[in-house]
């Protein structure tokens, strides 16, 4: 029965192995931004763990902030690009008298031992759009391979996605040389300026992943299957 119990735990960890999986629960999917910034929170997509969530929100005047149980938060399951999506009712105008809405993210990718590198990151927005004066712009700084503030021993680099009067750009990208972590600060700001008015409705970000070759993959699962032979025999001395 021993024997039994121990083989399981063997396959057990030889699958965990092969498919790189952490130990973070997976992210909670049409959940709020309020669950993300609960003290100590993390969770996982396929072979990534995200945390230390920061979230503000301020407005012109002020009273109008975006609040974070406003902000909805969907994962992006897509195979090898990992990411978030988030939503929320960003409007000013001149009109309204909502002259203003900026709301600011942080929160960290780290990858999960045995998991494939990052060596991409895109920014990217929908349900946009601005008349006269209004403007969107979300920056985006990402420290690469280490974190925030300092950003020691890191790559600093920037995406810029945006809406105002001179046009648009509603996709930016950066790729590098694979880090196991990216720290990312994120502004989106809703100008609504003298006479005019913007919305916004999505952000998405997505972490692209350096696959490993199909060659690479067999001779990781052939040296995990051969660990398991070894550990195998030596417990059932």
């Amino acid at each position: 029965m021993q024997n039994k119990w121990l083989s399981a735990l063997l396959v057990i960890a030889c699958v965990a192995l092969l498919s790189g999986i952490g130990f973070a629960s997976a992210c909670p999917s049409g959940g709020y931004m309020s669950t993300y910034l609960t003290p100590g929170f993390s969770c996982g997509i396929d072979d990534k763990t995200f945390s230390h969530f920061i979230y503000t929100s301020t407005s012109s005047p002020p009273g109008f902030e975006i609040m974070a149980g406003s902000v909805g938060v969907t994962p992006i399951t897509t195979p090898f690009n990992p990411g978030f999506q988030f939503n929320a009712p960003w409007h000013a105008s001149t009109l309204s008298g909502v002259l203003g809405r900026d709301s600011f993210f942080e929160f960290q990718v780290n990858v999960n031992p045995g998991g494939n590198l990052i060596t991409d990151v895109s920014l990217s927005i929908g349900g946009f759009g601005q008349t006269g004066t209004g403007s969107i712009t979300v920056d985006e700084t990402v420290c690469l391979g280490a974190t925030f503030p300092a950003c020691s021993g890191g790559t600093v680099r920037t995406l810029e996605v945006y809406d105002n009067s001179s046009g648009f750009l509603s996709y930016d990208e950066i790729s590098f040389a694979g880090v196991s972590e990216v720290d990312v600060e994120k502004d989106i700001l809703i100008d609504a300026g003298t006479n005019g008015g913007a919305t916004l409705s999505l952000v998405t970000n997505q972490f692209s992943e350096a696959t490993p070759e199909p060659a690479s993959i067999l001779l990781f699962g052939s040296g995990a299957l051969a660990l398991a032979g070894v550990l195998r025999r030596k417990l059932n001395r």
